[in-house]
């Protein structure tokens, strides 16, 4: 009979997921995982794998939680102009606080692995397409709510602003300064119309 899971695995994928933020998929010893996620060599192996495939299983993890709740955003009763701004306003606020540089996961790990690991890319990929569908939602509806152009396609809009957020959460990481990731953040908004 097989011993039953002494962890939250969750948690533990949390705990990964910060290490790996931190430091980066190929800088991540297999020790740094243990001590992050409090488990043995032989709980981690019987449960994840690799320090591969518990990378593979914290892009998924981002994507059910972080990303979830940028989606999320889509569905609040607000104009969805104004929803669109503060997704904007909050990347900034977050950069330039104190141990915000860290910038996106999803960005982190397209940038170290994707190009050589088509899983990850893969699932990097999904993430931002999330990003992209949560995005579309809201431009068609501040369409209908009158606030954007209407005489713009809504999903090259999409497009637009998740590469553009994306590129803020990217060059933030390298200059946290607020003026600076406002002036591109209105800017960025200023193609809604």
């Amino acid at each position: 009979m097989a011993r039953p899971r002494e962890f939250d695995t969750t948690e533990a994928l949390s705990q990964a997921m910060q290490v790996f933020w931190s430091k980066g998929f190929k800088a991540t010893s297999l020790n740094d995982l243990l001590d992050a996620m409090g488990l043995s060599k032989s709980s981690f192996y019987d449960t994840f794998g690799s320090k591969h495939e518990v990378f593979l299983e914290t892009i998924e993890h981002y994507k059910k939680t972080m990303t979830a709740q940028f989606s999320g955003v889509a569905g609040l009763n607000s104009p969805a102009r104004r929803l669109i701004e503060s997704l904007f306003d909050r990347a900034v606020s977050r950069l330039t606080e104190e141990g915000g540089q860290r910038g996106c996961y999803l960005n982190n790990c397209v940038v170290e692995v994707a190009l050589h690991d088509p899983q990850a890319a893969k699932l990097v990929n999904g993430g931002i397409s999330l990003m992209e569908d949560a995005f579309f939602a809201l431009v068609q509806r501040g369409q209908s709510e009158g606030d954007i152009a209407s005489d713009k396609d809504p999903r090259v809009l999409a497009r637009f602003l998740t590469s553009s957020l994306n590129g803020l959460l990217v060059l933030g990481k390298a200059n946290p300064d607020r003026e600076a990731l406002t002036d591109i953040s209105k800017t960025t908004l200023t193609v809604l119309g």
